[in-house]
């Protein structure tokens, strides 16, 4: 009996063991606000700032959702570049807290959303390198597409605003199911980045306004 008693206490030890290394650390609500923008410098330093970086330096800032609650992050890179950080709730051994939407710097394209539209680019070898469904590109005064390799939030001149990603359900298909409005408020509306529209918005809505093309992959690469 003793024989069973003690392998059943080393099995409860080791379930409590293995409990402990899972979970100790794993909550994003453990750390504040600072302590959140402080980890993921570090990280991105760690990361993208080596010897050999096209990067000279780097700005963190913090990205709220449409509820106000601290779950986004932006990677702005210096000379020029950026991307996007998700906070997961979670920690885990096979997973970490920080979620890069992308492992090297992004660029995006500004649109208005035009069902029936149809948007392509193609190279002087006539090579389509982008294309899009229910899409009207903003083009400069020459007619060409504008691409943008710094953020929207740069883009758009943003300094001291609060930053936010807003999840909206597109009513059209502009490629993604659901979707984030990078914006800052105005009033009582918001102003779109994507496509500079004031738009009206409440939590978990159905829209046909222009989302960001911003995806994070539960990815161990993707991982800060």
């Amino acid at each position: 009996m003793r024989k069973f008693t003690r392998i059943g206490a080393c099995l409860v030890s080791s379930l409590l063991l293995i409990a402990a290394v899972l979970c100790v650390g794993c909550s994003s609500d453990m750390y504040s606000e600072e302590k959140h923008m402080q980890r993921i410098r570090e990280r991105a330093e760690e990361r993208f700032l080596g010897e050999d970086s096209e990067y000279t330096g780097l700005e963190v800032y913090p990205i709220y959702n449409e509820y106000d609650e601290l779950k986004y992050a932006l990677i702005e890179f210096e000379p020029q570049g950026f991307v996007y950080v998700l906070i997961n709730e979670q920690e885990y051994p096979w997973r970490g807290m920080y979620t890069l939407s992308e492992t090297e710097s992004e660029s995006w394209i500004p649109y208005r959303v035009k069902e029936g539209a149809r948007e392509e680019i193609v190279d002087a070898d006539g090579n389509v390198h982008y294309g899009a469904t229910n899409h009207e590109y903003i083009r400069d005064e020459n007619g060409q597409v504008i691409i943008y390799y710094e953020s929207h939030f740069k883009v758009a001149g943003i300094e001291n605003e609060r930053r936010y990603f807003l999840s909206t359900i597109p009513t059209v298909y502009i490629g993604h199911s659901r979707g984030r409005i990078p914006a800052v408020k105005r009033g009582e509306q918001y102003l779109d980045l994507v496509d500079g529209a004031m738009i009206d918005y409440t939590p978990g809505m159905e829209s046909a306004y222009a989302i960001a093309d911003v995806v994070f992959f539960n990815k161990a690469h993707f991982d800060l």
